[in-house]
């Protein structure tokens, strides 16, 4: 499968760095992916019956679309909503705690690791 890159189009997006705009490249038939900044935000692609699905960043469908446009549309709108909507103190205090937690058992793993290892 060949992949054809046409020269990306550009629709302006608002981001947390840079207030960049969001950059289209045509992968390959039916399939687009955006970017702002280097970011990755998302992609649309068409379905066998030729409709379009949007995702987010996060590979999320946002919505299915008679066509492109609209899916691209989707796309720059959930990122948008993504950067609009704050994440909850209690959140980001149960983000925090799960993080300190994953490194600890790293930690955990690598000390006992290095213990169990011949001849230390």
């Amino acid at each position: 499968m060949s992949a054809v890159l046409n020269a990306p189009a550009t629709i302006p997006a608002p981001t947390r760095a840079t207030g960049g705009r969001v950059t289209w490249i045509h992968v390959e038939s039916g399939f687009h992916v955006a970017s702002c900044a280097g970011e990755y935000v998302g992609f649309a692609e068409r379905t066998p019956d030729g409709h379009f699905v949007g995702f987010d960043a996060r590979s999320t469908p946002v919505g299915r679309y008679a066509d492109l446009g609209e899916a691209k549309d989707a796309v720059v709108s959930a990122r948008r909503h993504a950067m609009t909507e704050p994440e909850s103190p209690r959140v980001q205090a149960a983000l925090h705690t799960a993080a300190a937690a994953t490194g600890l058992v790293a930690l955990g793993t690598l000390a006992t690791a290095v213990a169990t290892l011949p001849g230390f």
